[in-house]
């Protein structure tokens, strides 16, 4: 697994980053590489929520890039220039500020400490994002999805999953991270 989290990181290296946002909650997304329209096409919900079914009948275009890193269920924290700007705890404006500042930003390298489960993403303008565990979690703290369909997951339990972007996740193949990497 070790070799193929490098191999999944070593093409993003140098890339900078777009439409970096806030999801819901904490939950930060970033864009790297060409970007290509996705379409979600309508579909009828059965969701006893009006706000959702009305969602679901809608068709969503967005752009978005070859790949996409999704960084959720974990504590992190972004500091520019050595202040932090926000963390997963912050307000909703900070949070988006810290996702403004590290927007157009490349990816100079990335981290990952099996130990304490902690991950640095690190930019060339000075942002550092790094993300670690709940406590007592063991829930993905990051998802890197890839041009070819497939997406690389890692959990706080130091496991990871390189899997079909469409696969069931319970069916997820979860394979230690046996030694800290480093890319590049």
């Amino acid at each position: 697994m070790d070799d193929a989290i490098r191999a999944t990181f070593a093409p993003v290296i140098g890339l900078p980053c777009w439409r970096v946002e806030r999801g819901q909650g904490s939950i930060l997304s970033f864009e790297f590489g060409s970007p290509r329209l996705f379409v979600r096409e309508p579909y009828a919900s059965t969701s006893s929520s009006a706000k959702l079914r009305a969602s679901a009948a809608r068709r969503v275009v967005k752009p978005v890039g070859e790949w996409n890193l999704f960084v959720f269920c974990c504590r992190w924290c972004v500091v520019v220039s050595g202040k932090v700007l926000a963390d997963n705890e912050r307000s909703h404006a900070q949070i988006e500020a810290a996702a403004q500042a590290m927007d157009g930003q490349k990816l100079t390298a990335f981290t990952l400490d099996t130990a304490s489960g902690q991950t640095a993403f690190l930019f060339d303008l000075r942002a550092i994002l790094t993300t670690w565990p709940h406590e007592a979690n063991e829930e993905e703290q990051w998802s890197l999805y890839r041009p070819d369909k497939r997406v690389l997951t890692y959990r706080a339990d130091s496991r990871a999953s390189l899997a079909a972007g469409d696969a069931n996740p319970e069916q997820a193949v979860w394979q230690t991270v046996a030694r800290n990497i480093s890319v590049p």
